[in-house]
């Protein structure tokens, strides 16, 4: 039987009391699907034995955040991402307040039924076999899948003609796509060497866009954590103080050689307004603009042009 309901936070959706059967003759699958709306409030599930045995969960972020705990430890996650726990791991997930997706739970007989007959088959039975943690994806992707996964949910509800055919289908398209992630994240990652001239590269191009750190990893296809830990150990710094220093080195350019008011200089480096550039510029170099701009004035109007005339 397919089956979608509500997937109650606190427990495993799929047991005895709430699963109902839809029409259908020698339909054995069971796929739950259900939506992540935004709660006011934390959510968890817990996959604890013997639940963990009811078959595979996962989820699909488009917004938010939370950590999954394993035996092994917890993992902090940030959306858009995806969990994947295989039949028979004992997890719990935790979502913070705003959270949006999908999650769902596929028993073992949907697992069995419905990965295809062709070369594919044996490496996507060993990739639902294992757990995806959090891993990122783009917010195209994420909205893409779980579209699928809301037919799924559809599907079940409109019992048309050719469902079963449709659940399948949706459900395949589902588990390749977190085969290609564990695919992707088993790659051979790069060497921290090459990740720093790579986010030293965007950071000339995009510093001005006001890009996050976050934005960073997620164009060079890692995480937030990997790219940190590689820039700190490269060059004492955190990528967040490199982006920074970039704008600051932008900004004194500006104010030495240009004619351009502080306001103007504060859009041309992507500040939403003056004043958030000035508190920045203030905090980092420990002068305001404006003063800093009236010194470099007079080091250049200095007879000699030498730093004697820097107070």
């Amino acid at each position: 039987m397919y089956f979608c309901g509500d997937f109650t936070p606190g427990r495993t959706a799929m047991t005895e009391q709430n699963l109902r059967p839809l029409p259908g003759p020698g339909l054995v699958q069971d796929v739950e699907v259900d939506d992540i709306g935004g709660a006011l409030s934390a959510s968890e599930w817990d996959f604890s034995a013997p639940r963990a045995r009811l078959g595979a969960h996962g989820f699909v972020l488009a917004s938010g955040s939370g950590v999954v705990r394993l035996e092994s430890g917890a993992t902090g996650i940030e959306a858009p991402c995806v969990i994947w726990l295989p039949s028979g791991m004992s997890a719990s997930v935790r979502l913070e307040a705003g959270a949006r997706g999908v999650a769902m739970t596929v028993s073992d007989a949907a697992l069995g039924r419905v990965v295809p007959a062709s070369s594919i088959a044996g490496p996507l039975r060993q990739a639902i076999d294992r757990p995806l943690v959090g891993m990122r994806l783009e917010a195209a992707a994420a909205r893409a899948t779980i579209r699928d996964l809301e037919e799924i949910r559809r599907e079940t509800l409109e019992d048309l003609p050719g469902m079963r055919e449709a659940i399948m289908s949706r459900l395949c398209l589902v588990l390749i796509a977190f085969w290609r992630l564990g695919e992707v994240a088993a790659q051979p990652q790069a060497a921290p060497r090459v990740l720093v001239q790579n986010f030293l590269q965007l950071v000339e191009l995009n510093a001005r866009a006001q890009w996050r750190v976050a934005d960073y990893a997620r164009t060079m296809g890692i995480s937030t954590d990997r790219l940190t830990s590689a820039i700190r150990r490269a060059t004492g710094q955190s990528p967040l103080e490199l982006v920074h220093g970039r704008l600051l080195e932008d900004a004194e350019s500006l104010l030495e050689r240009s004619a351009l008011q502080v306001r103007e200089i504060a859009d041309a480096l992507g500040f939403r307004d003056a004043g958030y550039f000035n508190r920045f510029f203030t905090r980092l170099k420990g002068i305001s603009p404006g003063r800093y701009r009236q010194r470099a004035q007079r080091l250049r109007a200095s007879p000699d042009g030498s730093y004697a005339a820097w107070p």
